[in-house]
């Protein structure tokens, strides 16, 4: 497995324009709409982005059926990508909460409580493996081009789904609710091992989904 690591880290060295780039473009939005999450959340869905692609140079010119003769099991492969996906999330986090610190010096509107900025970071971190724990079955089964395709419905999808429940109100009923109502005295202890629980169990299921997908996409 660590050949899969050098290899995904070279060719994310060529990118470092494109993370600087990044950067500048969640700095830009959070200091434009004055919101802090917005950093978080941008950088996570960034990186994370970013880190899967690598899939998809493994999958150019026949790629895969190269990489498996070599003493590489699909097994590791997969392992490897989602442990990159969760590496990547972390990061973005840590160079999110560099940024924010950068940008409060020069406007203060951005100042928050330690609180909420721990909070924004979990919960982007949390997203981060969410996406990527989807992304990474789709682009093992159907490639990047199609996998965007299916990225894109889905995100309509829930994006249409979150209008009907707004307008019908059932937003307000799930907010109302005494699971809710539970979640909400939950301490920080908790809710951390709670958000970590469920990273981890998503992690795991798009282990297991990835697995399958590609003992589908390569032959041997």
């Amino acid at each position: 497995m660590k050949g899969l690591w050098v290899k995904d880290l070279l060719l994310l060295q060529k990118q470092l324009k494109t993370f600087l780039m990044f950067m500048l473009i969640a700095a830009f939005n959070a200091y434009t709409i004055k919101s802090v999450p917005v950093v978080f959340i941008m950088m996570a869905f960034f990186f994370v982005t970013t880190s899967a692609s690598t899939i998809f140079y493994d999958q150019e010119n026949h790629g895969f059926l190269y990489l498996f003769t070599l003493p590489t099991r699909k097994k590791d492969y997969v392992i490897q990508k989602l442990l990159l996906v969760l590496v990547s999330s972390l990061v973005a986090v840590g160079l999110s909460f560099v940024l924010i610190f950068l940008m409060m010096q020069f406007d203060p509107e951005l100042q928050t409580s330690g609180q909420d900025l721990l909070y924004s970071a979990l919960y982007s971190f949390f997203f981060g493996c969410f996406y990527g724990s989807i992304i990474t079955p789709l682009y093992l089964r159907y490639g990047t081009e199609k996998a965007r395709v299916f990225i894109f419905a889905i995100m309509g999808a829930l994006a249409m789904g979150i209008i009907l429940i707004e307008k019908t109100g059932v937003l307000d009923g799930i907010a109302g609710s005494d699971f809710m109502a539970s979640v909400a005295n939950l301490n920080s202890l908790q809710i951390t091992g709670l958000t970590l629980a469920l990273t981890s169990a998503m992690l795991g299921v798009s282990t297991i989904v990835s697995r399958r997908f590609i003992d589908k996409s390569v032959a041997f």
